[in-house]
């Protein structure tokens, strides 16, 4: 349950920041304003508390893009190749297709938007009919490397990236462009699990069974 653990952490750890960043604002709402009381809320200022980071938009979205890489590649993993091509009914995409579709939409939307190339080694399945593609390694490999590269394109936007006017079905910002990938992300992650947990795959994070 390897996955389940590092995922657990990772909200753990999302979590505690956000106590921390309401207990310092409670702190503040609730130092004297007295003069002589001034020198208490200064001592209580340089106590011994952890510094609470900074949220942005960037860390915010490679933490939300994080969690989503994980838990597509563990549960890509867990299933077995013989349910790649199980679909819940004619005409709705089989379990190989949404992964295949969320790694072909992770790389086309980004590289719209960002004006780059996509990554050295995908040549083997982008830009072809990546649906078709049932080979479970491929297939994992894909999503992994798919998600690599939303969050390389993230992290080489700057703060002043953010707002910058662009057309994803629309006129949008970067920061409306990476938040609807993820969303996208989202949506079939939902669809992903529920195929996983018809065909009997509990997913790796999940601890309730």
């Amino acid at each position: 349950m390897k996955g389940g653990t590092m995922n657990s952490r990772y909200l753990t750890e999302k979590y505690a920041a956000m106590f921390a960043a309401v207990c310092a604002l409670v702190v503040v709402g609730c130092a004297p304003a007295g003069t002589g009381d001034a020198e208490a809320a200064d001592e209580m200022a340089t106590g011994d508390e952890p510094a609470v980071a900074q949220s942005t938009v960037q860390s915010e979205l490679l933490g939300d893009l994080g969690s989503l890489s994980e838990k597509y590649v563990g549960l890509a993993e867990a299933m077995p190749e013989s349910a790649y091509g199980w679909r819940p009914g004619e005409g709705v995409r089989s379990v190989s297709e949404v992964y295949m579709h969320v790694a072909s939409a992770n790389i086309g939307l980004v590289a719209r938007v960002m004006g780059t190339d996509p990554p050295a080694g995908v040549e083997g399945w982008y830009g072809q009919d990546a649906e078709s593609i049932t080979d479970k390694a491929t297939v994992v490999g894909a999503l992994a490397a798919s998600f690599d590269y939303v969050a390389e394109a993230i992290g080489a936007t700057g703060d002043d990236g953010w707002d910058e006017g662009v057309d994803l079905f629309g006129a949008t910002s970067v920061r409306g462009a990476m938040t609807f990938t993820l969303a996208h992300c989202h949506e079939h992650l939902g669809q992903s699990i529920a195929y996983a947990r018809v065909n009997g795959v509990v997913p790796p994070w999940s601890s309730g069974g």
